[in-house]
């Protein structure tokens, strides 16, 4: 039975909310239009067949319940003989994406230990073998809050409305609002913050989403997410539009570094009452001093909610952006003992020099604080040219970068710099299983990075550096 059989969606029954038929393994000629688009020269008509096994192997691979069947399937992959680079594209893809009919579908499932919660949004013109635009939207708790609360009936009617009206204003993206949650919100805690993002990682197993237009939009206690979320998955979004919020607290700032690569459309009015705007513009002032792209509008007796013509116009800034997939620079900065909230594309730091007593932050709301840090650590990284990387770094011990062909040039040596020192000069391995474990741990078909370059910097400068234990 197809995967789409057993967990498709569950949809409620409620108006404009339509059920789609689940996909098996997708026709031949349709899988030939998505691997030509995705593929681009790299296609080859002869090359269809080993494509085709390749990517049922990838279905496996990523299906696999444990790691060393997924290492089995790994080198099985390698046996077919593509070029790793095509793998790695290829992975974006789904052999059984299905037919998605236009309308509003609630998606309820289990991911791994996960319930994964929220309402997806396909426009009148979808066609799976295009990539589309994805608008993450999180609502504000207002609606939510009345006496007596709507039940679950009311509580889609209102999600169904709300996407439905988006999707007539912008039919050419496909929008995602996940369920919120009044005890966790949307974080700032691990909980609160993958109720937003386990839905991303899952809506791209069910439509075809380009990681390169994945844009983030919030107002109020929503645009304090957006922040938060921002600052801790800062690879996967082309652009936010925090309207009307605040990010205040020491150790999210000390984070802020870390939109680097990501268009910041903020908006605020000076006779805000309920989010005073000096949080905005001390959010701002500090992203302009790191000479970051910053888009920001203050307006003068609008008050806390921006009114349509507002939001056009910070909607409209926010789609203008495309993400480079892989940023000639990249910057992380953080004080976090989880190891997911320490990458930024390329760059993953796993373990600080000094990391110092580790202490726990708690929130008022949500059921997980998180484990900080007393010493920060950064890198700052910068691709020179096809053969040379340098790293900045601050209390850090061990750090992985990640490549591929399109960052540099993988047949010759590369040489990467830390703080004015060599630390290696060599040709990177290349490794379709550590390709594929990077897709587990940032998700599947977000990036993919053939070779990896392990530093670990207490050692003396070598050309052959020990490969670290990895947390």
């Amino acid at each position: 039975m197809s995967r789409w059989k057993a967990s498709l969606l569950v949809i409620l029954a409620t108006a404009g909310m339509t059920a789609a038929a689940p996909a098996d393994v997708l026709p031949r000629d349709v899988l030939e239009k998505l691997y030509r688009i995705e593929l681009g020269n790299q296609f080859s008509a002869a090359s269809l067949p080993k494509l085709v096994s390749a990517h049922e192997l990838l279905e496996r691979y990523f299906a696999a319940p444990s790691s060393a069947e997924r290492t089995e399937i790994a080198g099985r992959i390698d046996a077919v003989g593509l070029d790793r680079s095509i793998v790695g594209r290829l992975a974006r893809l789904r052999i059984d994406w299905p037919a998605l009919a236009p309308g509003v579908y609630y998606i309820n499932q289990k991911s791994g230990p996960r319930e994964v919660r929220y309402f997806l949004g396909i426009p009148k013109s979808y066609d799976l073998t295009r990539s589309w635009p994805l608008v993450v939207k999180l609502p504000v708790a207002n609606a939510f809050l009345t006496t007596p609360p709507p039940d679950a009936q009311h509580v889609a009617d209102i999600y169904s409305q709300w996407i439905t009206d988006e999707l007539s204003v912008h039919p050419d993206v496909i929008v995602l609002m996940p369920l919120l949650n009044l005890d966790e919100l949307y974080g700032p805690g691990p909980v609160g913050m993958n109720l937003v993002m386990q839905p991303i990682f899952d809506a791209t197993g069910r439509a075809n989403i380009d990681p390169a237009r994945v844009y983030l939009i919030g107002h109020s206690m929503a645009a304090h997410a957006v922040w938060n979320l921002a600052i801790h998955y800062p690879t996967y979004f082309a652009a936010i539009n925090p309207m009307a919020g605040s990010m205040h607290d020491a150790w999210q700032r000390f984070r802020l570094g870390n939109l680097e690569n990501i268009l910041c459309v903020v908006w605020h009015d000076a006779s805000d009452d309920e989010v005073k705007v000096v949080e905005s513009r001390e959010i701002v002032r500090y992203l302009r001093h790191l000479q970051y792209d910053v888009d920001y509008s203050e307006t003068e007796s609008v008050g806390h909610v921006p009114p349509p013509s507002i939001l056009r116009d910070e909607y409209q800034k926010l789609r203008g952006r495309q993400r480079d997939l892989y940023p000639r620079q990249v910057f992380i900065q953080s004080d976090s003992a989880e190891t997911i909230y320490n990458r930024a594309d390329w760059v993953q730091i796993y373990q600080p020099m000094s990391p110092g007593q580790q202490a726990k932050v708690e929130f008022s709301r949500g059921s997980q604080g998180m484990y900080l840090y007393q010493n920060g650590f950064r890198v700052a990284a910068q691709i020179v040219d096809s053969h040379s990387i340098n790293l900045d770094t601050r209390n850090v011990r061990v750090v992985r970068l990640y490549l591929n062909e399109q960052m540099i040039d993988l047949d010759q040596p590369v040489k990467v710099v830390v703080n004015g020192k060599i630390r290696y000069d060599e040709i990177p391995p290349q490794s379709t299983s550590e390709m594929l474990k990077d897709e587990v741990f940032l998700g599947r078909g977000w990036r993919y990075y053939t070779a990896v370059i392990d530093l670990d910097l207490t050692q003396t400068p070598t050309t052959h550096p020990a490969a670290p234990k990895h947390q």
